[in-house]
């Protein structure tokens, strides 16, 4: 078992490190809509342009310096073709309200809206 590169994929994989230019964006709390299933209390990490988790609060880790959006009764999914938020994907999300209309548009990383 090779230790210390799974160890380094865990990090890169849980935020230990920024690696874009940008400060992490993370939106806490939202049910993350991802294909049919629907996420209750979810954490997605944004750096920069890329996703680079989403999943359960419980198993996604929030990174300690980043800018925090509460998503609290608010929905996420993707805004684009593609039906899953997933690391490595582009950060083009929609932030829909509680009646799942839509908020706010992020297109590579940024609020358009």
């Amino acid at each position: 078992m090779r230790l210390p590169g799974i160890l380094f994929a865990l990090c890169a994989l849980t935020g230990c490190a920024n690696t874009g230019t940008d400060r992490l964006t993370v939106i806490v709390g939202a049910t993350l809509l991802a294909g049919n299933a629907e996420v209750p209390d979810s954490v997605i990490v944004i750096d920069g342009k890329r996703i680079r988790a989403a999943g359960p609060r419980p198993t996604t880790p929030i990174p300690q310096d980043s800018d925090r959006i509460d998503g609290m009764g608010r929905y996420v999914k993707a805004d684009a073709p593609v039906t899953e938020l997933a690391a490595g994907q582009p950060a083009d999300l929609l932030l829909l309200d509680k009646d799942r209309k839509v908020e706010r548009r992020m297109i590579d990383g940024k609020w358009t809206q």
